[in-house]
């Protein structure tokens, strides 16, 4: 399995964590997250704080770390290199 960039596995999960410079761009990288979880059908585990928001992606079906988790992680570094 190749991680995407950024990311770790932390107990069977794939997380990251990404910075901001306060609460509302943090927000408004959830809002975005939210947006892309939805087209994609696969919903993230999200934890929002003031400057900073982690991601947690498995599978909760199969317990794991599946293509989907991956592809969604893909979808995600985009959002932050554009």
């Amino acid at each position: 399995m190749d991680i995407p960039t950024g990311w770790a596995i932390v107990e069977h999960r794939l997380m990251r964590e990404f910075e901001f410079t306060d609460f509302s761009a943090a927000k408004a990288f959830v809002d975005e997250i939210s947006m892309l979880s939805e087209d994609a059908n696969h919903h993230p585990e999200i934890h929002l704080g003031w400057g900073y928001v982690v991601i947690e992606l498995y599978t909760h079906d199969k317990n794991q770390i599946t293509e989907k988790d991956l592809a969604l992680a893909l979808r995600i570094n985009q959002t932050t290199e554009a």
